[in-house]
């Protein structure tokens, strides 16, 4: 199953694979940020949208269409860390919904507490603790990264925890190759 994984955000983090791969370092991650800050909102879901396309469904996709789509879902307008980060999420999200809907790709809409629950043992942060940081941390001992990433790229480690909850739960396997702490 060719499954995508995204954490929409302002900076969104893409993880992109198929669950037959044997080994979790042919998982291609990436961030990109969908919208100029001087933009308007809207740009962001037109961009994810146009870039989604290219990337799946043109004449020259760089990637087969995916069979399911993976998106952590939106945290609720109150929850943003501003009102421009709330529009900015609305948009990207519709555009994530008009591409699948035209394309008949299944989506998926998973709770971030409910995907790092899986990933990490914990749905949220305990006190004086960054979540983002042990999802990181667990991304680079499962081999899906050759480091831990830096802060500004761990929206890829989200959408890389995103796609192994979806081979997980959709798929019904566990991600080819991972290994624990150097099992064999």
């Amino acid at each position: 199953m060719f499954s995508v994984g995204l954490d929409l955000a302002t900076t969104t983090g893409i993880a992109i694979g198929d669950s037959r791969i044997n080994h979790p370092s042919q998982i291609k991650s990436l961030s990109m940020r969908f919208r100029k800050p001087h933009e308007d909102f809207e740009m962001a879901g037109y961009n994810i949208e146009r870039w989604l396309e290219q990337a799946f469904i043109g004449p020259l996709p760089l990637y087969q269409t995916p069979d399911i789509i993976i998106a952590e879902a939106m945290l609720p307008l109150a929850g943003q860390k501003s009102d421009d980060a709330g529009k900015v999420a609305l948009s990207l999200h519709q555009g994530l919904y008009n591409f699948c809907y035209a394309y008949g790709i299944r989506l998926e809409r998973v709770a971030a507490s409910t995907v790092r629950k899986y990933f990490i043992g914990q749905g949220k942060a305990q006190p004086g603790q960054d979540i983002k940081l042990l999802v990181a941390q667990h991304c680079q001992r499962l081999g899906y990264t050759e480091y831990v990433l830096p802060k500004a790229k761990r929206d890829q480690t989200d959408a890389i925890a995103c796609w192994s909850f979806g081979v997980a739960k959709f798929a019904r396997v566990t991600p080819g190759g991972v290994l624990m702490m150097g099992a064999l």
